[in-house]
């Protein structure tokens, strides 16, 4: 009788934790739901904002008007226009939105990124206490949205300005100086598997070769161990999970409009 007794209370216990465990990610899936379709509503809104405005790029003309550059000179083999654009212009980012979240994401956007080795992340860190929606994560929402161009757009916001690479320093795609300090410049290189050391030392001497000091690549599987034990100090390395960390610091309509972008201007950013 005992015996049966303690059955009937171990099944009711299991069947107890079983329940609430179903709760539980029952919970999450909700959540992660309501994330998802909050992240699509803001990005639909954005698309749908531009296309009422008639925007071609975010602070730039027509695609044709900036991605075209001027007729090299007769014998030349090099692919490199003479334009530099910056293809996401902070200001009309930040246009609409409140002034305390403008100001707060100009200060997280200009702050520079600290090299301290592969794969350092910005220095900017997410205000205290930031109110609005939960930050959007590239992660959680499971966004579809291209690593190189979010890396890119990203960037643009930071300051930083893209001019195609020339033929010669292929497969590095473009050469990116910031406005206001030409010290923060990188060469960029999209890699669609895992960066390693080797190839990482000779896309900097490439970038170096080419009058950029620093190397910057956006990796779809990350970096291999041996990338920070090589020492390469001057290559910075993001994947989803260090881009993730840098976007979450943002509000979240601004970072929706960065995905927005990334999603539907390759061509403006230099990666068509």
């Amino acid at each position: 009788m005992w015996f049966a007794l303690l059955i009937v209370l171990l099944a009711t216990l299991v069947a107890v934790l079983l329940w609430r465990s179903n709760q539980a990610r029952s919970r999450l899936e909700r959540q992660r739901e309501e994330r998802r379709a909050r992240t699509d509503q803001m990005l639909a809104r954005v698309l749908l904002g531009e296309e009422r405005a008639e925007r071609h790029t975010i602070g730039g003309g027509p695609v044709t008007e900036v991605l075209q550059p001027p007729a090299p000179p007769s014998g030349s083999t090099t692919r490199a226009g003479a334009v530099t654009q910056q293809p996401v212009d902070v200001d009309i980012l930040l246009e609409g939105e409140p002034t305390s979240v403008a100001e707060r994401a100009r200060q997280q956007l200009g702050r520079p990124t600290t090299l301290s080795g592969v794969g350092a992340e910005s220095t900017a860190a997410r205000a205290e206490g930031q109110s609005g929606a939960a930050p959007l994560s590239l992660l959680e929402g499971r966004i579809e949205v291209p690593l190189d161009a979010l890396v890119v757009a990203w960037f643009s916001a930071r300051g930083y300005r893209m001019k195609p690479a020339p033929e010669s320093a292929q497969p590095i795609r473009l050469l990116m100086t910031h406005c206001d300090d030409s010290d923060r410049s990188y060469a960029f290189f999209f890699d669609r598997g895992r960066l390693h050391a080797q190839r990482a030392a000779e896309l900097l001497q490439k970038a170096r070769s080419h009058g950029v000091k620093r190397l910057l690549v956006a990796a779809e599987h990350g970096a291999d161990a041996s990338v920070d034990s090589a020492r390469l100090r001057d290559v910075l390395v993001l994947d989803w999970i260090s881009l993730d960390r840098e976007i979450r610091k943002l509000d979240f309509g601004i970072a929706a409009k960065l995905i927005a972008i990334a999603r539907t201007r390759r061509g403006v950013l230099g990666l068509a």
